[in-house]
Parts: structure tokens; sequence; C-alpha cells
């Protein structure tokens, strides 16, 4: 495949979904380059602003875009993650400047769910037909914005892991007979875990509301409790409750023992009982744990396969299937 030059918009922060495809085009000779335009973890007092003064936040980033697109037109693709601040307008004024370049956005969470401003908004809803391609994690999603939006050119993109950060780690006799849950505070997880009442979980994540909580874990930190756990609880949040989501994949790329929600996505890609072990509900996840201590063998299998399966869901294979599909289709 011949080289391209590709612009990533998003978070240059190093466990970012940008980051991972940043990498993943570095490591197939890309030419391609990452222009940060905010963090990932804000400060209050910014996270205040953007709530009440969202707009002000946006037309600053667009502003930012825009001044760098002056400056450096030439680019083959460029790819936006999310973009709350993304508008009809802004994307005909990159349209101008760009004439050339391909727009993909890939969104990482529900555009249609447009109440919650942290997850989309009216202005991302209008522009998605605007894109060369709007990628999205969900078949059902992506069914339901089909028909919201018919002349949108839509593809099913869904997560994967990192080959460079989400390895096979270093076994900690410790984390041996843990279940461990690695992932932001909600108040529904909360609830979950607590009901949980298991003295042998594991939880890391941001802004945990409870005693003895570890915070957010990265790399080869990360790998080592994944490998050595027991389990790797998921818990899907609403928007992914038939799909998936990033831990989807990581775990099992991680040697890790996948211990998640049920959902008709993850069993097409890691299969119940076969690569994967899944539950709908308390009191079948509470049997499940019970069944990952008493059958050590049957669940190494499980694990053996969750990561032999894993390798061809890489971001460097994402990233290969999106330019096959916006410049050879």
């Amino acid at each position: 495949m011949k080289s391209k030059k590709i612009l990533i918009i998003g978070s240059k922060e190093k466990f970012t979904l940008e980051n991972m495809y940043f990498r993943a085009y570095i490591g197939t000779k890309h030419n391609v380059k990452i222009l940060n335009i905010e963090k990932v973890y804000k400060t209050k007092i910014y996270n205040l602003i953007e709530k009440s003064f969202s707009y002000l936040i946006y037309n600053r980033i667009r502003k930012k875009i825009l001044l760098y697109l002056k400056k450096n037109k030439n680019f083959d693709l460029i790819i936006f993650f999310k973009g709350l601040y993304l508008n009809k307008k802004f994307i005909l004024s990159i349209r101008e400047l760009c004439s050339k370049s391909k727009i993909v956005n890939i969104y990482t969470d529900n555009p249609l769910d447009i109440n919650r401003k942290n997850i989309s908004n009216k202005s991302v809803l209008e522009c998605i037909d605007q894109f060369d391609l709007f990628c999205v994690y969900s078949k059902k999603i992506l069914k339901k914005i089909q028909v919201l939006k018919r002349k949108s050119k839509l593809l099913y993109l869904p997560f994967g892991f990192d080959k460079y950060s989400h390895k096979k780690g270093k076994l900690n006799p410790n984390f041996k007979n843990k279940i461990n849950f690695i992932g932001s505070y909600d108040k529904k997880r909360l609830n979950f875990l607590k009901s949980l009442n298991n003295k042998d979980l594991f939880i890391a994540g941001d802004n945990w509301k409870i005693k003895n909580y570890n915070k957010s874990i990265f790399g080869s930190k990360l790998s080592s409790v994944i490998t050595s756990s027991a389990a790797s609880l998921n818990l899907l949040r609403d928007q992914n409750l038939t799909s998936h989501n990033m831990r989807t994949f990581e775990v099992p790329a991680m040697k890790g023992l996948l211990l998640t929600r049920r959902s008709k996505e993850q069993n097409i890609f890691f299969p119940e009982n076969k690569a994967s072990l899944m539950f709908s509900n308390l009191n079948e996840l509470k049997k499940k744990i019970v069944f990952i201590k008493n059958n050590p063998k049957k669940v190494s299998e499980i694990r053996n396969m969750g990561y032999l399966i894993s390798k061809k869901h890489s971001y460097t294979n994402r990233s290969i299937y999106l330019l096959k599909k916006i410049f050879y289709d």
C-alpha cells in the first residue's frame, strides 16, 4: 500500500485511542502527525467552564484546527476522534482548505445520544453525512444512523488492541486469585460491584468513591494485573450492551481471562465458553467466579483461545482496513 500523509486530531496522551492509531500508522510506514487539541484528564475548573460555556471551548478548538490546516494542507487523510466541537460549517471550511483530503470520524460513543453533552449533540448529528466515512463500533447504532441519515457513508469499525502496549504481562503471584475490574467509575458499576461482595476484587480506575481502590494503571503494570488475575471483569455501559468496548479486545490480548457481560458482538469475536466467559446478571456472575476457581484446566484453555483469537484484532489491522475502505473500495 502506498504511503499516505495522515493527520490525526484528538488527544496526544499515550493511552488514548488516537495515539493507538497513531502508533499503528507509524508502524506501517505512513507519514502521520497528531494534532493535540485537548486533554482527556481535565481540571475541575476546565470541566465547569466546558459544562457551562461549551460553545467557547468548542470555538477555540475549531479555530486551533483551522489555523493548523492553513499552514499544513496536503494531507491525504484527516481523522477526527469523536469531536463534540464538530459542526457542519466547520467541516465545510476544512473541505475548502484541504480539497484533496479525505475526512473521517472514528466515533467512540453513540452519536445519536444527544441528550448527554459528554456523548453527543445536535451539531455532531447534523454533520455525520459530511464525512467521507463515519465509523462506529456498534452494528445496532450503525443501523439506526442508516435510517436517520440515509446519505451518510458509514463503516462498522470495532475497537481493538494496541500491540505496542497491550502485551502479555509479567506474572505477579499476588493476583493469582484476584478478579480485577479496571475502568472508570459510574454509579451503576459501583452498585454492581458492591453487590458482588467479593473479597478478592481488585478495582482500578478514575474517580471511584470507595476506599482502597487504585488509580488508573497503564503499560506494564496494567499488563501484569490482567495476565496474572484469575479473571478480568468487563462491565458494558448502556451504549455498549449489544456490542463491545475496548476492554473486550485488550484483556485477551494481554492473555487475561475475559469475564464479561453477555452481548451478541462479543460472542462473535470471542465465543462464550471457548474464548471468554459471560454473564447476564449478578447471580450468574457469582457462579462463573466459582467455576473459574474449580476448573483451572478448562479456564486455561479458554484464556489461551482468547489470546490466540485476539491477534487479528490489533489497531494495526484496523488502521490498514480503514485505509483500504477509504481509498480502494
